[in-house]
């Protein structure tokens, strides 16, 4: 078994609520951290002997190196550390390769496990209690908090500007008064006794043990405490909804200043895109890509608050910014109803035009990518599909006609319509299509019915046809071979993984 595979294996023991391994090392986990708490009892009230204490401190550190063990697990198995459509450096793959990692430590999931691994040090010991945190990461008891972790990470730029004025206030107002007073004020020394000193007087806590003394030190500290009032004013209204509301365009740019990479874009919002989302999430085996939505209106109530969403006209270069365009993998371009009286052919036309745009803007991108955007596209009348295709939409779902054309069929063939939409709908037994795996090519060309009865075996999946270029075609005549460049149309219960997973 290679790494890419043994790190997969690992990862879904480590995350994957589908592995039965998973629930496994689960429960270890939470034995170990309550016979981990167990033993601190007894250490307190117990009143062990210095051998039996020995003892505990020994399984302690046992218990520590476990931890830590499946910390730095965690940390190697992070998967989509990287972009794949961009093509990068040595260093940018060492930049990115060091960013997600601090990304992990630094969430709060990477700090509960973070936090449990500080009695490693001896100084830290008396910390062991916080080890019961740890059994929040493991039984995720937290879940029902995940909404405060979203809210605090899609206002995260907001919080940044506010403290960022506080720390700046905090620093100048130190600065100040130690060159004010520091030849005159016993109790100033150094540097660091005015920090503490503007920190006590910006929180007005004012404990009273350092005051100013001259008279441009009292004005330093008048300054720091009004200065004070309107900064806490101004954390309060960030937290309010008002002042978020008020402030949504520096919330757009957080979008563009983040480091989300290889995410879906949608442009525009109807009421199927929830629907659309869903969809989008089980379409993944493992934790899906990020999403975002552009469009031209305010949130709308029911996209989910874990979606970053930026509004603004999608048909406009400068708002693909955004949305890191040129780090996206893919973009759907909905049939947008944002203007609620236009007919099928103005969405039509608005959907032709964003696509048109997104292509225009992707030759303008200042990164080197290892593939193009992948554009699809909803289009309401089918006479403009050509439309769509030539704005270059590498795939176009006619939703009108789709819909129908399955309707009519059903008519005919009773049964056929169940069938279509399970396949359409499920997450098993859907179709897929996927690069020739490279372990089976020995030669230029692989005999189709001999791949298909490989497959069969090693995946459990059916092979249907291939896509050669911009064509494809179903069950091809006996004879027919395979080629090294080929696509595979299969139908199965998951894609099959080809070549070096990110």
């Amino acid at each position: 078994m290679n790494w890419n595979a043994l790190r997969y294996q690992l990862w879904r023991i480590l995350n994957d609520p589908d592995d039965p391994r998973y629930h496994w090392f689960l429960w270890t986990i939470n034995v170990l951290i309550l016979a981990s708490f167990g033993m601190l009892v007894f250490e307190v009230l117990g009143d062990p002997s210095p051998r039996t204490l020995q003892v505990l401190h020994t399984l302690d550190r046992v218990v520590l190196a476990i931890f830590a063990v499946e910390f730095i697990a965690r940390l190697a198995v992070i998967r989509r550390w990287k972009p794949d459509s961009i093509e990068l450096s040595f260093w940018g793959k060492c930049k990115y390769f060091v960013f997600s990692r601090l990304r992990f430590i630094f969430s709060p999931w990477g700090l509960i496990d973070l936090v449990a691994l500080l009695p490693i040090f001896p100084f830290l010991r008396s910390l062991r209690i916080l080890r019961l945190i740890r059994l929040f990461r493991s039984a995720q008891v937290l879940r029902p908090v995940q909404g405060v972790f979203d809210a605090l990470r899609n206002n995260s730029l907001l919080f940044a500007v506010a403290f960022g004025f506080v720390a700046a206030n905090i620093v100048l107002s130190a600065t100040m008064l130690f060159f004010a007073e520091v030849d005159t004020n016993p109790k100033i020394n150094s540097l660091t006794d005015t920090l503490w000193w503007a920190i006590v007087t910006i929180s007005t806590v004012g404990f009273g043990d350092i005051t100013p003394q001259t008279p441009g030190g009292r004005i330093i500290g008048a300054g720091l405490m009004l200065s004070g009032m309107l900064f806490i004013a101004m954390i309060a209204g960030v937290v309010s909804s008002t002042l978020v509301g008020h402030l949504l365009p520096l919330r757009n740019e957080q979008v563009r200043m983040s480091s989300t990479t290889d995410h879906i874009v949608i442009l525009g919002w109807n009421d199927n895109v929830p629907m659309l989302l869903d969809q989008l999430g089980g379409e993944y085996d493992d934790e899906p890509p990020p999403i975002l939505v552009l469009a031209p209106r305010e949130r709308p109530d029911p996209l989910p608050t874990s979606i970053p969403y930026v509004e603004g006209d999608f048909t406009k270069e400068s708002n693909l910014d955004k949305v890191r365009l040129e780090y996206a993998k893919t973009v759907i371009a909905v049939a947008d109803d944002s203007d609620h009286g236009a007919r099928s052919q103005g969405r039509d036309a608005t959907t032709v035009l964003s696509v048109f745009t997104v292509r225009r803007r992707e030759r303008q991108f200042d990164v080197e990518r290892s593939e193009p955007l992948h554009i699809c596209a909803e289009i309401l009348d089918p006479e403009n599909v050509e439309h769509a295709l030539s704005a270059g939409a590498d795939e176009v779902i006619p939703s009108s006609l789709l819909g129908y054309g399955a309707v009519a069929h059903t008519a005919g063939n009773p049964g056929i319509g169940d069938i279509v939409t399970n396949l359409v709908l499920s997450t098993r037994h859907n179709l897929y299509t996927s690069e020739l795996p490279m372990h089976y090519i020995e030669g230029e060309e692989l005999p189709f019915r001999e791949l298909q009865q490989r497959l069969q075996d090693d995946y459990d999946i059916m092979l249907l046809g291939y896509i050669r270029g911009d064509d494809f075609r179903l069950n091809p005549p006996k004879g027919t071979t395979l080629r090294v460049n080929d696509e595979l149309i299969y139908l199965g219960d998951e894609r099959i993984e080809n070549g070096e997973e990110e």
